[in-house]
């Protein structure tokens, strides 16, 4: 198991561990001169000029950009995400109700009418699978698997799996079939971190202090290393596009560099850097449009480098791992944690939907022992 892995399921444990026996699911709370010309020649002209006329007007309407109406208010209807809530030890997505099987506390997308997870019964024998609306957990690909990502068309799941002497390969396996359709090269490390989008299968593999990134075409012999500099492992790339926003370290300060790969190397589109040399879990919308640093409650629009502040409570810290969590291109769902009760109690978890236009956020729910899973 990966260190990010262990770190995500300690905390979802220790969560789990927080809620009181007799805790219930949260409730809901409850965008001149003249000339004399021959009759037949002046038509001529005035025909001419109408048509350049008509055609001038037609391209000046064409090019521009309509009017964009401005962000209506927010609604605090439920989440339209997956969210596990340990209290009932089920897993919520619109008007589904899951109860969890045992090991299985985490996903990674909705996939084949269920979501895709991991399963986690005894390490290292880590299992991927779909868990489905009845409970039941279709196990996919071998033991030893870990860090499930869906292939942008959802049909594909690519997965790390451990071999001897801490190598490991990433394999990819049809969800209908259960087949494995492709494999990488043997890689000297296993990477922590997958993410595939249009571009291909990020790997990020962790070092002593930074990391290392690369990419992997499902089908190649092998994997091609992506140069940037202080990429110290914040990495998200929205699946229908080729954008991916990283985070990088420079000294005391955090950035974070939203790109493309080109074959020249990384092309840089915005860079957002702040002191402090804490590594920035990033978001990117699903439109590759906006980037999110939810420790500094900001959201930053990737074309134009503006920079909206989320009107989040002061009170409390964003849960910034796991990530907040895109409901579309616009609406983010986050979760604010409340202060340390200094008892046996856990603080509470207020969740809320943001629009990241204006940066205007609603209170959905409240309660204990909630995460963000994503969609």
């Amino acid at each position: 198991m990966t260190d990010t892995e262990t770190r995500l399921r300690d905390y979802l444990h220790t969560q789990a561990a927080t809620v009181p026996d007799d805790a219930r699911g949260p409730g809901l709370e409850p965008a001149v001169h003249r000339r004399h010309w021959p009759v037949l020649t002046a038509a001529a002209a005035i025909a001419a000029v109408l048509v350049l006329t008509v055609t001038f007007l037609t391209r000046i309407s064409s090019d521009r950009t309509a009017p964009v109406a401005p962000p209506g208010p927010v609604s605090a209807a439920a989440p339209k995400v997956p969210y596990i809530v340990y209290a009932d030890n089920a897993l919520h997505d619109g008007d589904q109700k899951v109860r969890l099987p045992k090991g299985v506390d985490t996903f990674s997308g909705r996939a084949d009418g269920g979501w895709l997870g991991l399963q986690l019964p005894m390490e290292p024998r880590t299992r991927v699978g779909i868990l489905q609306p009845n409970g039941g957990f279709r196990l996919l690909g071998p033991e030893l698997s870990t860090g499930p990502t869906l292939s942008p068309d959802r049909t594909q799941v690519a997965m790390v799996h451990g071999l001897a002497n801490r190598q490991a390969v990433v394999i990819v396996v049809d969800i209908a079939s259960g087949q494995e359709v492709s494999r990488s090269p043997v890689l000297p490390a296993a990477p922590a971190k997958l993410v595939w989008n249009q571009t291909g299968i990020w790997l990020r593999t962790d070092e002593m202090v930074l990391a290392k990134l690369a990419l992997w075409k499902p089908g190649s012999g092998s994997t091609k290393p992506v140069d940037v500099t202080g990429f110290d492992g914040g990495l998200s790339a929205p699946a229908d596009g080729d954008t991916v926003v990283l985070s990088t370290r420079s000294g005391d300060r955090s950035c974070l560099r939203a790109g493309v790969l080109r074959a020249d190397g990384f092309k840089q589109l915005r860079e957002y850097c702040e002191a402090g040399a804490q590594t920035i879990y990033p978001l990117m919308s699903p439109d590759g449009r906006t980037v999110v640093n939810s420790r500094s409650r900001l959201v930053i629009d990737v074309p134009t480098g503006k920079v909206t502040k989320l009107q989040l409570p002061e009170t409390g810290e964003v849960t910034d791992f796991p990530e907040p969590v895109f409901e579309d291109a616009t609406q983010l769902i986050a979760i604010v944690m409340g202060p340390d009760t200094n008892t046996s109690k856990p603080p509470t978890q207020r969740v809320y939907r943001c629009d990241v236009r204006s940066g205007e956020c609603a209170l959905l729910l409240t309660g204990t022992g909630i995460t963000l899973q994503t969609p």
